[in-house]
């Protein structure tokens, strides 16, 4: 990566061959006049070439500081580190690229474009700051903009799996499934063990109303992990699956896992009371309606759900109730 304010390049000296004679004598000027050209050069330019790079060094010192400031979660002292640190240098994109994380973090989104922006300015042949850009791009709305700077990260890295992988989502924004399917798919043939890839795959299969594939895409994401460690989200996906192919009673197992792993939203207690219902569970399924509902009040699915079990019930002879 290139920086106006962090590399010296130096031209290699001319190399002197076996030669004899005249020749012998015309290199040896020449490389003398190299030398002194290279230092009366230097003695014009030491002492930028100093202040460039003390200014560096002090940048990458509280660019450093200021990762670790983030680590410790001190998103604010993080940020005021960073912020220095491309003030002093602001030709380190290390330094600004790190500083737009930090941004971007706290909410300052467009800010934090800006500095992606400004450092793409310092370094346009970076791939992965221009696929950065086209997922703040889309997280922000802008679906014409992260398309054009998710298919240049691709014209500069044709066989990035990111590249490919963000231009996919912006494609499933658009509404574009089919090819959004087939950009994740080249993503993963560059990057066969990307789980986020596979995820991705999984959600667009499940847009596509192909709960078969989904599923065996999401059984293939679970061998990633160590039995018993899958995210909470990957369970949900699975559990989804299972229901949409009828599978009740292996939802309302999945459902149960995904919920018992912690912060499970509305809709993930509505699948679970959905296969509860279907495999016979009532009053569990009322109860994980009954939860949907106590994490989101006004959720539409869990009071259709609980109008429907409840006309279930009424209609159900005594003798079943």
């Amino acid at each position: 990566m290139g920086m106006a304010c962090c590399d010296e390049h130096r031209e290699p000296l001319p190399r002197v061959a076996a030669m004899g004679g005249g020749a012998l004598a015309r290199g040896v000027v020449l490389i003398v006049g190299v030398c002194l050209c290279a230092w009366l050069w230097g003695c014009r330019l030491a002492g930028r070439y100093d202040a460039v790079s003390q200014s560096l060094a002090a940048s990458r010192q509280l660019s450093r500081e200021g990762m670790a400031a983030l680590e410790q979660g001190q998103l604010q002292q993080a940020e005021q580190l960073l912020a220095k640190a491309v003030k002093i240098c602001p030709a380190d994109v290390e330094a600004r690229r790190r500083y737009a994380e930090v941004l971007w973090l706290r909410g300052a989104h467009r800010h934090a474009m800006a500095e992606i922006q400004e450092a793409l300015k310092q370094s346009a042949d970076d791939a992965t700051l221009w696929g950065r850009l086209a997922e703040m791009q889309l997280a922000t709305g802008r679906v014409d903009l992260a398309r054009q700077s998710a298919e240049k990260a691709i014209e500069l890295a044709p066989r990035s799996a990111a590249g490919w992988a963000v231009r996919s989502q912006v494609m499933a924004a658009g509404g574009q499934l089919r090819q959004a399917l087939a950009d994740a798919q080249r993503a993963l043939g560059y990057a066969p063990e990307d789980k986020s890839v596979l995820l991705q795959i999984a959600k667009l299969y499940r847009q596509l109303n192909e709960p078969h594939r989904a599923l065996q895409t999401l059984q293939t994401l679970a061998d990633c992990y160590h039995p018993g460690q899958e995210p909470p989200e990957v369970l949900a996906l699975t559990g989804e699956a299972q229901l949409a192919l009828g599978r009740a009673d292996e939802a309302a197992e999945t459902l149960t896992a995904a919920v018992r792993r912690g912060n499970a939203s509305a809709e993930v207690w509505c699948q679970l009371a959905e296969a509860l219902w279907l495999s016979g569970r009532r009053a569990e399924a009322i109860g994980a309606a009954q939860q949907a509902l106590a994490i989101q009040p006004a959720h539409p699915a869990a009071k259709a759900l609980l109008q429907r079990f409840e006309i279930a019930r009424q209609n159900q002879p005594s003798s079943h109730r």
